[in-house]
């Protein structure tokens, strides 16, 4: 008997614009291709097409303690506040070519407001090697909190939190497994990590008024998964109708002999409309290096979305994004191979409070 390794680009669970917590670790498939970006490896026997034999249920589990940042490897400098300095992102500019008024955007936020705003992720991966084929599919629907605690000089520091998390996924015509946050039941090992950020801070951070990130607490950036920055970037100048903008992003892929090859991508903003003072900015990925091997095309299929954002130009802040991924590889693990990707995302601004401010440590309740 005769088995094939297909590896499945899906179960980022997205429980805030940008956080993600995958169900494993990357590994390597058996016929020595490196699964794509956040990887479920399922045995299933190539030669019927018929699904893998029962996996052993998975064994619930409590959620781990954070660990002792003293038994950590070296970490980032930070200043007294606990925070890292981030380089700043370049943004280049493209003036409109049609006339008319311009706007101004920038991001106000005073200490002590608290933005409540709700996440919700969609995801569909259908994978085909020879005549094995896999369907896998994701659900999300989380709710995130910006607390800001210090305004000074137009740099604005907050603190980012997840409050309740709604997950579920199914693999093939297997069972869905599920978690949220209101049960009491230990979560299953795909859900830990994400049952262990719940009410916590996962970063404090400090943006400038075109939202760029200069400082974070965190020791490392999180991945971008194709859904852009947490803030939309601003232009630096007025800009009209048409006016377009883009910062740059790169990513590392794994080619065939194990070395990681760099990728470049540019995040495309365009004003598209102002209306009632709400800005409609249409964003795009966009890859810059040429890649002609399927294999390597596999592995930045979740890089890749389009979609829109709104911004609320009187009150400085984004109010939604919406994002979407319709993607397929065709060659990526032979001649019969196929992968197709879909999935959604949206953001909305669910309302705002104000609170007074108290510092906590990131990872600390």
């Amino acid at each position: 008997m005769r088995w094939k390794t297909i590896p499945t680009c899906l179960f980022v669970f997205v429980i805030g614009a940008g956080i993600g917590f995958a169900q494993e670790p990357q590994k390597t498939s058996a016929n020595g291709e490196r699964s794509l970006l956040v990887p479920i490896e399922s045995k299933l026997n190539s030669n019927s097409g018929s699904q893998s034999e029962p996996a052993t249920p998975a064994k619930r589990i409590p959620a781990k303690p954070v660990s002792n940042p003293g038994t950590s490897p070296a970490r980032p400098s930070k200043d007294g506040e606990g925070m890292r300095k981030v380089e700043r992102k370049t943004i280049v500019e493209n003036p409109s070519e049609q006339s008319g008024e311009t706007y101004l955007m920038r991001y106000r936020f005073e200490p002590g407001t608290r933005v409540i705003s709700e996440v919700v992720h969609l995801a569909k991966t259908n994978t085909k090697i020879d005549s094995t084929e896999q369907d896998s599919s994701s659900r999300t629907v989380s709710h995130k909190v910006w607390e800001f605690l210090k305004v000074e000089d137009g740099k604005m520091t907050f603190e980012y939190r997840i409050t309740d998390i709604d997950m579920s996924q199914r693999i093939g015509g297997g069972a869905e497994i599920r978690y949220t946050s209101s049960q009491k039941e230990p979560p299953l090992p795909q859900f830990q990590a994400a049952a262990e950020s719940i009410g916590r801070v996962i970063s404090k951070v400090t943006i400038d008024e075109q939202g760029l990130i200069i400082a974070r607490s965190d020791d490392s950036n999180p991945p971008n998964l194709g859904m852009g920055d947490i803030t939309l970037p601003l232009p630096e100048n007025p800009v009209a109708v048409g006016a377009t903008w883009e910062t740059p992003r790169e990513l590392r892929i794994m080619r065939d002999d194990g070395s990681l090859k760099p990728v470049r991508f540019r995040e495309l903003f365009k004003l598209e409309k102002v209306s009632a003072g709400v800005a409609t900015v249409s964003v795009r990925s966009e890859m810059i290096t040429i890649i002609s091997d399927p294999k390597e095309e596999a592995q930045v299929l979740q890089q890749l979305s389009d979609g829109t954002i709104k911004f609320d130009l009187d009150a400085g802040r984004m109010i939604s994004k919406e994002l979407e991924w319709d993607k397929r590889v065709v060659g990526f693990s032979g001649a019969g191979s196929l992968m197709e990707y879909s999935a959604r995302l949206s953001e909305n601004v669910t309302g705002t409070e104000t609170f007074t401010p108290t510092p906590r440590t990131a990872g600390k309740p």
